[in-house]
């Protein structure tokens, strides 16, 4: 566990010189806009639905399908640019440190990074209600914001995102081309966008394995399924990933 402590703060410390700590505030600020100017242009609905249960519904379709596909594409493939960039697997693996401690300790810091978007993104849903509300009052934004739920969807929707977050690290370290890594996350998003709609493959497949979570979270069916898929595949990827790393030779 001290390799991997050491291992964790030193990758910790090369985040200062990627983008990356900052996408985990600008991804959900995104989405964040994106509400505002939906919910402020359409005006309330006509039915009774809860405003919050409608704004929450949406943020979670752009965020779960959509964003969270490409933003963990892309954070896994500027963790791994920083060694592939400067060709320094070697000098990184020639380190008093177990291989699998330095595997690990980017999985840790991948997993924390999507961790702190999920977090800050419960903090944008509540933000821009309150804005749309000052943009159109009929708005019923005024009600007590839903944190238990909220936090339980979002929590729910982590998890089963574990999986792909475990195969985009895999394979932006395996292959040291960005553009591929970036390549396989948008087909991969594109291909969910249509399988999502399948009761058949949608809750397994890795690509809409938080979406589905997130949706049946808030509809009230279950969502176990895509749950443990999602949890179990991205433990298993990453043990996998730790033990190929200790043996695979780096050229």
């Amino acid at each position: 566990m001290v390799s991997l402590w050491r291992a964790m703060s030193a990758e910790s410390l090369k985040l200062k010189r990627t983008l990356a700590l900052g996408l985990a505030f600008l991804a959900p600020l995104a989405i964040g806009f994106l509400l505002v100017v939906m919910f402020a242009q359409m005006g309330p609905p006509g039915n009774k639905q809860d405003h919050w249960e409608g704004l929450i519904q949406n943020g979670h379709v752009l965020w779960s399908l959509l964003m969270l596909p490409l933003f963990v594409t892309l954070q896994m493939g500027l963790l791994a640019n920083l060694e592939h960039g400067n060709k320094a697997w070697k000098v990184l693996y020639a380190q008093p440190l177990p291989r699998w401690s330095v595997y690990a300790a980017k999985q840790v810091i991948s997993l924390g990074l999507i961790a702190l978007s999920m977090i800050v993104l419960v903090a944008v849903f509540f933000v821009s209600g309150k804005l749309v509300q000052l943009f159109s009052p009929a708005f019923e934004f005024w009600k007590p914001f839903p944190w238990q739920m909220v936090a339980r969807v979002t929590a729910v929707s982590f998890g089963a995102a574990w999986l792909i977050i475990a195969f985009h690290m895999w394979f932006s370290i395996r292959v040291p081309s960005f553009v591929a890594a970036m390549a396989i996350g948008i087909v991969g998003t594109v291909a969910a966008v249509l399988v999502i709609q399948s009761d058949k493959y949608g809750p397994y497949y890795p690509w809409t394995l938080a979406g589905t979570s997130a949706m049946n979270a808030l509809n009230g069916q279950p969502y176990t399924t895509s749950l443990v898929i999602g949890l179990a595949g991205g433990v298993l990827l990453a043990l996998a990933g730790c033990w190929e790393a200790s043996r695979r030779e780096v050229l």
